[in-house]
């Protein structure tokens, strides 16, 4: 016998779902089998160092915001969404294929420039392309499973750059990060929280700066033409690539000053996890 009232009982099914999730992770096929993945599922207070890292690159990023502002206002309402951390080991070839897909004619020489020359950012690299399809098709498992429970879900890059950032499962080269609930309707897609915050204008100027397929022209030219106006077709306004060194000073702001300071207050408590025990 039992009775449940309320949504209260809601984060501990989720956290048996993603737990089902993580299964379906390590269970997803591979075209090399021999690429290592991990997973990792984070929830209420452990959250709390990844919105603050998104918090000063969601003022640059604007994609970063939609993912910072609804992350922290669910965890403000006491409504904490789950995640899943999907991480792979994709920097080095042990497959002898010698395809040359990374750009190398073989993995030796794939590994030899990997190693000096190991990226950071968001996805690291450089990257065995076919461990990088195995990693790939275990984050497309992630969202696969989600969805069969009913779990309103979407992974992010912006959690794989505070994840990454943070230090958290330091041997994976890559890291994206599969946000879960809270028990809304598209969450994560109909960003009930930035609503209150945008106007119509603001978002749809967000469109146009951010998703310039959705607003351009046939783009195969080299040049997509802008749909700025409602006549975008006469005189057409054309997209441009270009640096503004006011932005980039805030980018570098952002990334090397404000970022490294909340990675400082957080890192130890989170390499400490990961410290082998004797």
């Amino acid at each position: 016998m039992g009775h449940l009232i309320g949504k209260a009982y809601c984060l501990d099914h989720l956290i048996e779902v993603a737990k089902s999730i993580v299964l379906a992770i390590h269970k997803a096929p591979q075209i090399t089998g021999k690429t290592q993945i991990a997973a990792e599922i984070i929830w209420g207070e452990d959250l709390t160092p990844i919105v603050e890292v998104m918090g000063p690159v969601s003022q640059v990023m604007r994609y970063v915001k939609w993912d910072y502002e609804t992350i922290k206002h669910c965890c403000d309402k006491g409504e904490s969404p789950v995640i899943i951390a999907i991480g792979g080991k994709i920097s080095k070839s042990n497959l002898g294929w010698n395809c040359g897909s990374c750009g190398f004619d073989t993995c030796a020489e794939f590994n030899a420039y990997s190693k000096e020359y190991k990226g950071g950012g968001q996805l690291g690299g450089p990257s065995c392309n076919w461990k990088m399809l195995d990693w790939a098709m275990a984050c497309d498992w992630a969202c696969a499973a989600a969805w069969q429970y009913r779990v309103d879900n979407r992974i992010m890059g912006s959690l794989g750059f505070a994840l990454n950032a943070l230090g958290f499962m330091p041997d994976m080269d890559v890291k994206l990060g599969l946000a879960l609930g809270p028990p809304r309707d598209m969450v994560y897609y109909s960003r009930e929280e930035m609503h209150k915050g945008m106007s119509y204008e603001m978002d749809k100027q967000d469109m146009v700066n951010c998703v310039p397929t959705q607003f351009a022209a046939f783009p195969g030219g080299g040049a997509p033409m802008y749909k700025t106006k409602n006549d975008w077709w006469a005189p057409p306004e054309f997209m441009g690539i270009g640096y503004s060194e006011q932005v980039m000073e805030v980018y570098q702001k952002v990334l090397f000053e404000q970022v490294p300071e909340i990675v400082v207050k957080h890192a130890d408590k989170i390499a400490e996890r990961y410290k082998k025990k004797p």
